[in-house]
């Protein structure tokens, strides 16, 4: 499988909202680094996920995916939508059916056909 449709498949299965099918993409040894700062292990980064998805359901499509070697960068259009009133997410307040959209840019490090580093951060 080309790194190309690795993205595809891992972006796919995101925004299916199955923990179990998502870590599969995830490296025994995968770090998270985001603004929020950094996440080791699949099993953290799923704990992130669910809370996320608890509250928002989280939808990222990729609108730009280039491969160099064993690195994606990937430009990310990231839209939550509340499922119900969030008084707290990243200091703003949500009310049910209300969404966010924020522009995004990951850079992937693949190893074996997973993920081994993921840095997200604004584009």
């Amino acid at each position: 499988m080309s790194h190309e449709q690795l993205m595809r498949d891992y972006y796919r299965t995101y925004n299916s909202e199955d923990p179990a099918a998502l870590a599969g993409f995830y490296h025994d040894d995968v770090v998270l680094v985001s603004a929020e700062g950094e996440l080791r292990g699949p099993e953290a980064i799923l704990a992130t996920y669910r809370y996320i998805t608890c509250d928002f359901l989280d939808q990222m499509t990729p609108t730009r995916i280039l491969v160099d070697g064993d690195t994606a960068v990937v430009d990310i259009t990231d839209r939550f939508t509340a499922r119900r009133d969030v008084p707290d997410f990243m200091g703003l307040a949500f009310r049910q059916g209300e969404h966010l959209e924020l522009a995004l840019r990951g850079t992937y490090t693949i190893d074996g056909g997973k993920f081994r580093r993921i840095v997200i951060e604004a584009a």
